[in-house]
């Protein structure tokens, strides 16, 4: 099955999503996992670019970044109110609040942003957090990769995605 044709936006010659790129679905699948082992001392599997199935997610998180050259971004983390319970079992009481997988969403983001500024030699700066996604965040991608996540019986979405 032929993969559909990238649709970037132009800058100085050459497309956002080209001179940026979206970090792989492991490489987005990685970062999460440090960061979430970090936190809860439990580990996070990768298991697909996507997530499959009938899933019901009824909490997320958003992590909006800006850098240099009119970059602009954000991760997202999506999971259902029974992982937030499962990690309060795990964790403690502050680990039931959606803030504290936001922050380690947002620790993962940060880990991002400091490699991909050193490598590209770029100021990449994170925003203030968000329980919801910008509305303009889907009207506006031109970049994006997302991972499926395994916690046990429980699936987690991860997203990345370059706006323009």
């Amino acid at each position: 099955m032929p993969l559909a044709p990238s649709h970037g936006v132009p800058v100085n010659g050459e497309t956002l999503e080209s001179r940026w790129g979206a970090p792989s679905s492991r490489e987005l699948a990685g970062l999460f996992h440090e960061a979430f082992v970090n936190a809860t001392g439990q580990a996070a599997r990768w298991a697909a670019e996507t997530v499959q199935g009938n899933r019901h997610f009824d909490r997320a998180w958003c992590v909006p970044f800006t850098g240099d050259n009119g970059l602009r971004g954000h991760f997202s983390l999506r999971w259902d109110s029974e992982f937030q319970r499962y990690l309060a079992g795990r964790c403690g009481a502050m680990a039931q609040r959606p803030e504290f997988v936001g922050a380690v969403l947002r620790a993962a983001a940060g880990r991002w942003a400091v490699q991909t500024g050193a490598r590209r030699d770029v100021k990449i700066r994170l925003l203030p957090s968000a329980e919801a996604l910008p509305e303009h965040a889907a009207a506006s991608n031109v970049g994006s990769s997302s991972a499926a996540l395994f916690v046990d019986a429980f699936v987690l979405e991860l997203g990345f995605s370059l706006e323009d």
